[in-house]
């Protein structure tokens, strides 16, 4: 899945994912950022900024600052990378502080 932030929703990709269970990356290359957001079943698990999996205590304000951006393009894609699991974020918190 391959789309521009200014046409698709992010709120709707983040239910697209916890909906269908999905796991994979969400490639995000922004105007001002890029990171990659890594689900599990749905949930977020781990956030690369740079090649660099961030701890937890920043994994939340990262992803959100990802997903804030209008411009940019996302890509959705699965992934055979073995992450390791920073924390559990459900999507539906995230888009309620979107």
């Amino acid at each position: 899945l391959i789309g521009d932030l200014r046409d698709v929703k992010i709120e709707d990709i983040l239910k697209f994912i916890k909906r269908l269970s999905k796991s994979g990356k969400l490639i995000i290359d922004g105007a001002t950022r890029k990171g990659e957001i890594y689900f599990t079943k749905g949930m977020i698990v781990a956030v690369k900024k740079q090649g660099e999996t961030l701890k937890k205590e920043h994994l939340e304000e990262e992803v959100l600052e990802l997903l804030r951006q209008e411009e940019g393009t996302f890509t959705l894609e699965p992934t055979e990378e073995k992450m390791d699991t920073v924390s559990f974020i459900d999507p539906d918190e995230v888009i309620l502080k979107l």
